[in-house]
């Protein structure tokens, strides 16, 4: 026979976590290790045996670190709920508050009643790449934020001397960083057996090179063989969002963006160039476009059977064949 799961539903502040159990009022706790540790054994003590099961949203840093600490320390079931699912629920339920013991509760709530799936962290290896690729990518902003500056120092004649030379040093030890956190980046993929096989296997898409591939791998971590086809479209924002109702409204169907955003603009230019020299996704690409389809439309057609034939690769440890079909 099955041990009865009681749910505790977390919201995660930066200094505070507010829990909420069934039938009690919500406790707070410090944001420490001390603090989840005596958090834990409160909900211990009224669970009395029964499996718990802790949920909190995707709320950044904050978050994961409980929830690593959760799953790793203590070896509790966490899930890790979209704060987007949420909000929509706490709608539903037509609150009209909102603080800290309110949301725990409307998590706790929403846990009970739609029984979320189990979180675990993603392997270490493939955090530390997930870190230095968002890194580099912040640092690439920064570049030309930076580069943008520069255009206009042109126009001003009278910018003093001190703050000519200030931008000239920050843009030099911007590059000096990155150089840094892309040499890391490259030691991970050659010293890491796995995450070198999966490499070799994305580059060998016509369209993807050594850069495109690390940061699709590290955008959409083990998304990629753990979620089916429909989930794993989502979660790109790739998804389509339809807009119909009756005879009235017909609007035009768009990608929802729901999804990770980066992960999205990774797949963008693999898929551009793809659309012209993949031998399976070029042919796709013109199918769509002599329907009358916007190029753009196809591009996104395009990066969705893309992502799709990455999924396939890695999950059959396939390198690219230009023999296969896909479907349309």
């Amino acid at each position: 026979m099955s041990k009865q799961v009681i749910y505790v539903g977390i919201d995660v502040g930066s200094q505070e976590l507010v829990a909420a159990l069934e039938g009690r009022r919500p406790r707070s706790f410090k944001h420490s290790q001390t603090g989840i540790r005596e958090m834990v054994a409160w909900a211990g003590r009224i669970a009395s045996g029964a499996i718990m099961q802790f949920c909190l949203e995707a709320t950044g840093v904050y978050g994961y670190s409980v929830a690593c600490r959760l799953f790793r320390e203590h070896g509790c079931p966490v899930s890790v709920i979209n704060p987007a699912q949420i909000a929509a629920y706490a709608r539903a339920q037509l609150r009209r508050t909102k603080t800290d013991f309110v949301d725990a509760q409307v998590i706790l709530s929403f846990a009970a009643s739609q029984k979320p799936p189990l979180w675990k962290p993603e392997s270490n290896v493939l955090r530390q790449l997930y870190l230095l690729v968002t890194e580099a990518d912040r640092i690439r902003q920064e570049q030309t934020q930076w580069s943008n500056r520069e255009h206009t120092r042109k126009y001003q004649d009278d910018l003093p001397q001190v703050i000519k030379q200030s931008r000239k040093a920050v843009q030099r030890t911007l590059k000096r960083q990155l150089e840094k956190i892309e040499k890391a980046t490259t030691n991970i993929c050659k010293q890491n057996d796995d995450i070198k096989q999966q490499v070799e296997l994305l580059c060998s898409i016509p369209g993807i090179a050594d850069h495109s591939a690390v940061r699709i791998l590290a955008y959409a971590k083990s998304a990629l063989w753990n979620l089916d086809r429909r989930a794993l479209t989502a979660h790109a924002g790739l998804a389509p969002a339809h807009k119909q109702s009756g005879t009235s409204i017909n609007g035009k169907s768009r990608i929802a963006k729901q999804g990770d955003r980066r992960l999205r603009t990774a797949l963008f230019m693999p898929a551009v160039v793809a659309a012209h020299h993949n031998p399976i996704l070029k042919i796709f690409y013109q199918r769509l476009l002599e329907k009358g389809k916007p190029k753009m439309l196809a591009i996104v057609a395009v990066m969705k059977k893309l992502l799709m034939m990455i999924r396939a690769m890695l999950k059959n440890n396939l390198p690219f064949n230009p023999n296969y079909a896909l479907d349309s």
